[in-house]
């Protein structure tokens, strides 16, 4: 197994579980689908579930983290069929969690405001051009409103992906004079005020939920929770 998926999770817990979850279950059908004996799909059923198992302990991920796997093989397929129900479950739930906080935080535009934003978008190009920065620093800035426009062409547009397009706008022309920032700054005010009656305008659902309703609720069906014991027999390679 290559370790790169390892390497490039997703810094949220829910959303690397989701990730190698979908790593393992690949993995899975692609054995079980070359495999001409029986005898070995419990063994890949078994190895599936010992990985989701190992990552939900690494991850902190509730309730699944608590399930035992049987002590063979022959044990494997009631077990698969019951804990890849619980874990299909919990990553339905964690997806629709995470598509409404990016929900929370972007918006949609019409097409006025797109046009609007394209508008003030390229005053502030105007203004970099004629200012006294170098022309590398030029480039950059260039490339940070290049990226503001395609986001803001996206259907939903993510305060994130701006924040950091002006953060690095503002960064990159530290160096010009404080009265020749002015009149790119002021294009700013006017993109964020578009953001802001874009917002204003959505359904109140869209907007983040309490916190103590962060925490997912457990699966449907959960396995009996006997002794935790979760290592695998020599003969199975975690």
């Amino acid at each position: 197994m290559s370790e790169s998926i390892y390497d490039d999770l997703p810094e949220d817990p829910e959303l690397a579980f989701v990730a190698l979850e979908a790593h393992y279950k690949k993995q899975l059908e692609s054995d079980i689908e070359a495999s001409d004996e029986g005898s070995a799909i419990g063994y890949y059923k078994r190895r599936y579930c010992n990985h989701v198992l190992a990552a939900s302990i690494s991850l902190d991920i509730p309730h699944i983290k608590d399930y035992t796997l049987p002590a063979n093989d022959q044990g494997s397929w009631d077990f698969y069929n019951t804990f890849e129900t619980d874990v299909t479950n919990l990553i339905i739930q964690i997806k629709i969690k995470h598509a409404r906080r990016r929900k929370s935080y972007s918006v949609a535009f019409d097409s006025t405001a797109k046009q609007k934003i394209r508008h003030y978008i390229e005053q502030i190009r105007t203004a970099v051009e004629q200012s006294n920065l170098s022309q590398i620093k030029r480039d950059a800035i260039f490339k940070k409103l290049s990226e503001l426009t395609l986001e803001i062409d996206r259907d939903r547009t993510r305060f994130e992906v701006v924040a950091d397009a002006i953060r690095g706008v503002a960064r990159l022309s530290g160096d010009v004079e404080r009265e020749g920032a002015e009149p790119w700054w002021k294009w700013v005010k006017l993109i964020f005020g578009e953001i802001d009656n874009a917002k204003e305008k959505e359904p109140q659902s869209s907007l983040p939920e309490p916190e103590e309703r962060k925490r997912l609720g457990s699966p449907r069906r959960q396995l009996p929770s006997p002794t935790r014991t979760h290592e695998l027999d020599d003969e199975i390679p975690f």
